[in-house]
Order: C-alpha cells, then sequence, then structure tokens
C-alpha cells in the first residue's frame, strides 16, 4: 500500500480529511489532540508509524518535569544542561516545550497530574525525581514518558541514565590498575544513582582481590557543596596520621575535588607525589577538571537529553514494545593527579638472586 493510499484509508478510519492526517503524519502542531490521538491510533493499527523518517519528531507539546533548581544555570547546572540537550534536540522541530518543577523525593502529585493530562501534551521527561507514586501516575497516563536518572524499580517506564555502576567500576580499576593500595571514594549518596557508582566501585575492588572497608575505604559526605566537603576531608585527616592516609582519592564531584585540592594543600600534602586525585565530572566541568590537572570519570550530560527524545519518539511508534532502561558510558580521562606507582609495589615483592 502506497504512502498515499495508507493517508486515505486513515482517514476514512478517522472521518478526517486527508490533510489533517497527512499534517499529523508529518509532525506538524496545527492539529487538534484529538485529531492526533485518531491517527496515532489506526497508524500503529496499519503498522505504518515504522516508515515515518527520523527526520521527522511527532512530539509537538513536550512537558519535562524537573527539580525546580533544574531550570535555571544558577542551580542544579547538571540537570540544567540535561535539559538543555532535551531543547537542542527539538530546537529543529515544530516542538513547544513546557516546564514542571517537582521535589525530589516528595513532588507534588497534583500539580504532575494536571501538567500530564493537558491534551496538547504529546510526551513527557522526568529528570532525577526519586518518586514511586509519581512513576506509578506516569505509567497510568498512557503518555510515552521516559525519565533521566531515575529508576522505576517496578519496570514501568523506559530509562535513560549514565551507566553509574560502570563509571564507578572503571574508575576504581583505572587507579588500581596505577597500583595504588588502598583507595578512598570519597562522595555523596542521597541518591540511587550514586549508590549505583559505589556498587561498581566495590566491584572493581573485588576484581583485584581487595576488600572493600566502608569504615576505611568511603567517605560520605551530605549534599553537594564544597564548603561540607571540606570540612568532612578536613576532619578526616585530623583522625589519621600521614602513614595511615590513602594512596588515591575518587571524588564523586568537581566540588569534592576542589574541596580536597585545598585542604590536601593546607596539609602541605602534594597531588601526586603524596596522594593521587581523581574526580567524576561532567562534559561541562571538563575544562576546569583540565585547569586543574585532575584525572576524571567523565559522565554524559547533554546526551541524556537528546537520547530521551529520540526514546520518546520511539515510544510513539512502538508503543507496546518492551521498556527498557538506556545506559550511556561515561569516559576516562587521564590527567596529571594520578602517579603510576606500579614500581612500589613491585619493590614489595622483589626477589633477591642466590649469589
Amino acid at each position: 500500500m502506497t504512502g498515499k493510499l495508507k493517508i486515505k484509508e486513515i482517514a476514512v478510519l478517522t472521518g478526517l480529511s486527508p490533510s489533517t492526517v497527512s499534517r499529523v503524519l508529518a509532525g506538524k502542531s496545527n492539529v487538534s489532540p484529538q485529531a492526533k490521538e485518531k491517527v496515532f491510533y489506526h497508524a500503529r493499527h496499519m503498522d505504518i508509524l515504522r516508515d515515518i523518517p527520523a527526520s521527522r519528531l511527532l512530539i509537538n507539546s513536550l512537558l519535562i518535569c524537573a527539580p525546580a533548581e533544574a531550570f535555571t544555570p544558577h542551580g542544579d547546572h547538571y540537570y540544567y544542561e540535561v535539559i538543555q540537550g532535551v531543547v537542542s534536540a527539538v530546537s529543529h522541530y515544530d516542538t513547544h516545550v513546557k516546564k514542571c518543577s517537582l521535589d525530589i523525593n516528595e513532588a507534588d502529585t497534583s500539580l504532575f497530574m494536571r501538567s500530564i493530562s493537558q491534551s496538547d501534551v504529546d510526551g513527557v521527561i522526568i529528570i532525577g525525581i526519586d518518586d514511586e507514586s509519581l512513576y506509578r501516575i506516569a505509567a497510568e497516563s498512557n503518555k510515552p514518558i521516559v525519565t533521566i536518572n531515575a529508576r522505576d524499580k517496578k519496570m514501568r517506564l523506559d530509562c535513560v541514565s549514565p551507566d553509574h555502576y560502570s563509571i564507578g567500576y572503571s574508575a576504581a580499576n583505572y587507579l588500581l590498575e596505577k597500583g595504588h593500595r588502598p583507595v578512598l571514594l570519597f562522595t555523596d549518596l542521597r541518591r540511587e544513582t550514586m549508590i549505583q557508582r559505589l556498587d561498581g566501585f566495590k566491584r572493581a575492588c573485588l576484581d583485584h582481590h581487595l576488600v572493600f572497608d566502608e569504615s576505611e575505604h568511603l567517605l560520605v559526605t551530605k549534599g553537594y557543596g564544597e564548603t561540607e566537603a571540606r570540612a568532612n576531608f578536613k576532619k578526616y585527616l585530623q583522625s589519621r596520621t600521614k602513614a595511615e592516609l590513602p594512596s588515591a582519592i575518587f571524588c564523586g564531584s568537581a566540588a569534592i575535588a576542589r574541596a580536597v585540592l585545598s585542604e590536601l594543600k593546607n596539609q602541605h600534602l602534594q597531588v601526586p607525589e603524596d596522594i593521587s586525585l581523581m574526580s567524576c565530572a561532567y562534559s561541562h566541568e571538563m575544562d576546569e577538571i583540565k585547569q586543574l590537572g585532575l584525572s576524571a570519570a567523565c559522565q554524559p550530560c547533554r546526551e541524556l537529553g537528546s537520547e530521551a527524545v529520540y526514546v520518546l519518539q520511539s515510544r510513539l511508534m512502538r508503543e507496546v514494545s518492551p521498556r527498557f532502561n538506556l545506559l550511556l558510558q561515561g569516559s576516562i580521562q587521564p590527567g596529571d593527579s594520578v602517579a603510576d606507582v606500579n614500581w612500589r609495589r613491585r619493590e614489595l615483592y622483589q626477589t633477591h638472586s642466590i649469589p
């Protein structure tokens, strides 16, 4: 069946004009939500949405739900950059972006319901919200919804996230392969994503036949602030002699890394001569990380937003396909802050020849 015949058949089935059907399938916004729903229903059953080129975006009104701080560059810069990735991905199409501010753990579900129930909302992206009741409402909304950097444990929603487990594993593995023993993880554990990174870090230690003792190898700070991280690290240094300090430290954020660098300098400890240092960082922080000379495990950021848009498009075309988690890999960016100390380990096991 040719494209024109399909349009005519859908027009007959829906009672709409062929021009209206054509506008819907072309991704135009000058059609009613009711007309779009009718066209998409029959187009899916006729299996023709798969034939629509990727250059067409079938979303005319996109709702972004995120913490209030995510909508300003002076708040949560990471999620702000993710949102810019979404905006950039839809900028070439006839798509209007709406915003809804929600709390991370105790979202206003009534506000969320009112927002997604708007008849012109074609798709929803939820960023950084950990609220199971909100996920339930989203799953029952009968609209394509994708979460970013969050996980629906009951497997009802598509998700796009950095592969936090692999990023934690790769960072620890990088330090351990450089010969560092022991290694300290200094991080915040307020969100599930950070616990996943911790689990990856632990697995790398296990693969190197090392015991990860949380009382010795994990230092936790609450929040992302540099001031609090510095106070926690200062207390940590004061409780240990120089001989008891770790060989390397992996910091869970650039702010934590700055705090550690500052306090090490105050204690007259040099990087990497006395302690090696590595940071987790986002793509928009890499210029600062390079200026500091730090090695880093770089997490994807704007890419999360663009991939979420493509997942929404796929969900519109394949409504009954299985839900999935799309995990984006990070990368290790070597700097001058991690020394290769394998020679020290070789000295420990040096054998003496028999005269």
